[in-house]
């Protein structure tokens, strides 16, 4: 094992003369061989050659020749690694030399052995011991101390994986004294690539992981130092092949969660390697990596999706298991490209429709046992779970996916592609990926369930994420990632989703006191419509035509909507997200009116009752939804809608960066006016809610509806008094305009509660 000290006193300048010393030798032995093939062998090949000793003296020059080329190739074998060797020890060492010579401005010092420490230690002063942030300023200080020695140890860690990868690489391809052959591995990462397979073999060998925890531990630490690596990952799952590569996972974790307390270890090694194996199938796949696998390979992996595996030796006689529930808890993590992920999901829902009981049907008896080694998510019986958790992960493929049909295997190949006819649904067109997804029950994934968790369906839960990513681009619960245009098949994905549940209401509300099977769904849809509320406002009402979507505008019928929204809003999370993104695209709205009332025609005012009307049969609708909720099916309190509005603030900053710039001029969004905007619509929305009392809360429906009302009609007064002030307006001019606007939202607020009864029925409640 390499120290610090073997490391940066390394003599590289050895070991560089060396590479370019076989350098030139392979250059002259590919001149040899090249005049062996061309001089002598190309001779006896055009010799007319005749009597006892002529075959002999052939075969003999050809062996000769040959010799020689195997002598070129041993040669280019045994540069190439040095070379990559010699390229990772400098890497190694200029970057610990970087670090001793910015160890000054980092605060820091590096001994001879590599140990850091402070360059000025606050533990050794006592009168900063005296200072009240002492103990934070300490704690920072350590922090980086422990920051910097990772970077060291690790970077020494590595060198001594080059190190002990390039005396392997070397012994395999010299593996003869007498005889020349061609090099085993071209690179370190090929040889580090074989070493892990090799690991993994040994590991899942005889007596399985609880007899080979060492090779176990080898190979986590060789996974998680090329998790990232393109080359090895590609080298790793081309050598294992797709079917080696099910396999091994399927025992790995099978076996190391099979072995009860005792093998808590085992399992989170597995855990660790379930996670870089997903990462590295990722890059391996990725058209931009060089030399990724094809779409040759992808199909063999869905070939092997199909193929069950023999676990019987350990797991239980007459258990069977499927590739393709060993691949699904591979693909929970990663980033992937959708020319790989979308066949694999079109596969295996082909599968899963064929027989949907195939997952359960003899399973592991011991309830341990699961491929999924996450905390939550299930224990990956169920492949679906994975496959909508990648999606989730993966928003530009989980589109494309839910704007697939659902096929089925009509050529008889074993796997399902485009090739294949789609399944037909209901009226006699074709059954489409966002129905199948819903249409499968929360109790589906029972067997699925980990001992000990928390009510819920793994399955239903990633389903919603997917389909949250299809339709935003964005992966659900990233408060950081960029607002990402509509596309038509985003839209067509979202308008799929309202049609469904608007024609349906009781998919989510129930009846009879029990509740719909897509209630647990609701944050997730609110969620959607957040992100939809231009395009749900202009289903509403867009006779001015003066909606600007965030892209292609999603298409919705009136009656679906409402009654889409009217089942959503009843859950307060979802209700409060729909309540930012209303007031704030409202405001917006209302702030172009008065912005550029150029562009509005010569009645300002009439212009502004056309903002505001949208927004307030939205706020009409959500009323109603909430009054249902509290005052019907008590399936929530008001205290919980109020709580809701609060913690869902950021919809309006959301709203704004997304559809902002057509609206707002004081561009780049997040600038000083814009933030300002955010701001004060979050606190009038939020100051509301804070003044609803437990009293408010406990009065009877009617009296609920006239609060709901007086509350859009004040949301109204704000949005004119925020975009008033944003666009210059002068006081009386907004007190103005706010009578106008909060009469406008009068009648919007009454237009979208009559537009709940008097469409089709809601169904059920919670």
């Amino acid at each position: 094992m390499l120290t610090y000290d073997d490391v940066v006193n390394a003599p590289l300048d050895k070991l560089k003369t060396a590479v370019d010393d076989w350098s030139d030798m392979v250059s002259r032995l590919k001149s040899l061989a090249e005049e062996a093939r061309k001089g002598m062998k190309a001779h006896a090949d055009a010799a007319d050659w005749a009597g006892v000793n002529a075959g002999v003296t052939r075969q003999f020059i050809d062996k000769t020749a040959k010799e020689f080329e195997d002598a070129a190739a041993e040669a280019r074998g045994i540069h190439a690694v040095l070379a990559d060797g010699y390229a990772a020890f400098k890497r190694v060492k200029d970057e610990l030399q970087k670090i001793v010579d910015g160890s000054e401005k980092s605060g820091i010092v590096v001994d001879a052995h590599g140990k850091v420490a402070a360059r000025y230690s606050l533990s050794g002063d006592y009168t900063a011991r005296h200072e009240p942030d002492f103990s934070l300023e300490l704690k920072k200080q350590n922090d980086n101390l422990a920051e910097w020695q990772r970077r060291v140890e690790a970077l020494v860690d590595e060198c001594g994986d080059a190190d002990e990868a390039l005396q392997r690489a070397l012994a395999a391809n010299v593996p003869d004294e007498h005889n020349f052959s061609a090099p085993k591995f071209e690179s370190l990462d090929d040889e580090e690539a074989a070493w892990a397979i090799e690991l993994a073999r040994k590991s899942t060998g005889d007596g399985g992981t609880a007899r080979n925890v060492e090779a176990l531990r080898q190979l986590e630490e060789v996974m998680t130092d090329h998790a990232k690596d393109p080359e090895f990952a590609t080298d790793f799952y081309r050598r294992l092949g797709a079917e080696g590569t099910l396999e091994l996972y399927t025992k790995m974790s099978l076996d190391a969660t099979g072995l009860g307390p005792a093998g808590h270890d085992r399992a989170d090694m597995v855990h660790r390697i379930q996670n870089d194996m997903g990462s590295m199938l990722g890059i391996a796949t990725n058209t931009k990596t060089p030399g990724h696998l094809d779409a040759g390979w992808t199909l063999d992996m869905m070939r092997a999706g199909h193929k069950p595996i023999d676990v019987g030796g350990f797991a239980g006689v007459g258990t069977k298991v499927y590739g393709y529930q060993a691949l699904a808890s591979i693909l929970r993590n990663g980033e992937y490209d959708k020319e790989f992920l979308v066949p694999i999901g079109r596969d295996m829902v082909g599968m899963d429709h064929k027989n949907p009981g195939i997952w359960n049907q003899n399973m592991p008896l011991v309830q341990s046992m699961a491929f999924n080694q996450d905390k939550d998510g299930g224990r990956g019986f169920d492949p679906m779970t994975g496959l909508m958790q990648a999606m989730s992960n993966n928003p530009e493929a989980s589109t494309a996916f839910f704007n697939e049909p659902v096929r089925e295997d009509s050529n008889g190949d074993g796997i399902v592609t485009t090739a294949d006819k789609a399944v037909k649904g209901v009226h006699g067109h074709a059954q489409g990926m966002v129905d199948y997804a819903l249409d499968r029950k929360p109790t589906a994934d029972w067997f699925d369930t980990t001992p000990g968790a928390p009510p819920g369906s793994p399955l239903q839960e990633a389903t919603g994420n997917a389909l949250e990513a299809a339709v935003t681009g964005r992966v659900p619960g990233d408060e950081d990632a960029k607002p990402v245009e509509h596309t038509e098949q985003m839209a067509k994905v979202m308008e799929r989703v309202v049609s469904k549940i608007g024609a349906d209401p009781s998919l989510i509300l129930g009846g009879d006191d029990a509740p719909g099977p897509l209630e647990g769904l609701s944050g997730n849809f609110g969620n959607m419509a957040a992100e939809y509320m231009p395009d749900l406002q202009a289903s509403a009402e867009n006779g001015a035509e003066q909606a600007k979507p965030f892209g292609v505008m999603a298409v919705f019928k009136p009656g679906e909507m409402t009654h889409f929204l009217a089942a959503v809003a009843q859950d307060p999370g979802a209700y409060g997200a729909l309540t930012h993104a209303q007031q704030a695209y409202t405001t917006l709205l209302v702030r172009d009116v008065f912005a550029h009332p150029e562009n509005h025609g010569a009645d300002v005012g009439e212009a502004l009752r056309n903002a505001v009307l949208p927004g307030g049969q939205i706020a009409g609708i959500m009323a109603e939804a909430r009054v249902e909720a509290i005052h019907e099916q008590h399936s929530a309190d008001d205290a919980k809608f109020n709580e809701a509005l609060q913690d869902k603030a950021d919809w309006t900053n959301r709203i704004i960066s997304a559809v902002g710039a057509k609206y707002v001029e004081m561009l780049p969004v997040g600038g000083d006016a814009v933030e300002w905007l955010q701001e004060d619509i979050t606190k009038s929305i939020v100051d509301k809610a804070q003044k609803d009392t437990s009293a408010e809360a406990s009065q009877e429906a009617a009296g609920a509806y006239t609060t709901a009302e007086s509350r859009a009609k004040q949301a109204a007064r704000d949005a004119v008094s925020t975009a008033g002030q944003s666009a210059g307006l002068s006081k009386p001019d907004i007190r103005e305009y706010q009578g106008t606007a909060s009469s406008s939202a009068a009648v919007g607020f009454s237009v979208g509660r009559d537009s709940v009864d008097s469409t089709a029925p809601r169904g059920g409640g919670k």
